[in-house]
């Protein structure tokens, strides 16, 4: 399974769209303050979201008041449906392809990693996501005197 640097910053765009949209529910939220917030180019942002939008994750509004919310919930939202959607399926490799032909216990080896890695985003949500750096913020804004 191959996951590109579009999927990660996907995904860190949507975090960044559940945290500021837990902030103020209901509202569109601005591919501007998701961009500024997440440091990612603008631009590039503007294709992903709109490839996430025609899949049906995500919904935009235009307008003064425009922006992107959640088609579904961020806690319906997995990490492989993303990834699915930029980067396609994951379709097993042939053996000659895998680069382990004559060796079928490799091949097989392969195929274990591609269904644990599927298994993983297939089980961890958006939501969840933010719950991690959430949690992470508040560990690293510990200090001591």
């Amino acid at each position: 399974m191959n996951i590109s640097a579009k999927s990660r910053y996907a995904v860190s765009a949507l975090i960044e769209l559940a945290d500021r949209a837990t902030t103020d529910p209901g509202r569109p939220i601005r591919l501007t303050d998701i961009a500024h917030g997440r440091e990612i180019p603008l631009q590039f942002l503007e294709q992903l979201f709109a490839t996430l939008r025609r899949a049906g994750v995500l919904r935009s509004r235009r307008g003064a008041a425009g922006g992107y919310s959640f088609a579904r919930s961020p806690e319906a939202v997995t990490v492989l449906a993303v990834v699915a959607v930029l980067d396609g399926v994951a379709k097993p490799q042939p053996a000659a392809e895998a680069g382990a032909e004559g060796e079928p216990g490799v091949v097989s080896i392969w195929t274990e990693v591609e269904a644990a890695v599927a298994d993983v985003l297939g089980r961890t949500t958006i939501a969840d996501l933010l719950e991690r750096e959430r949690l992470a913020q508040k560990h690293s804004s510990m200090y001591y005197i």
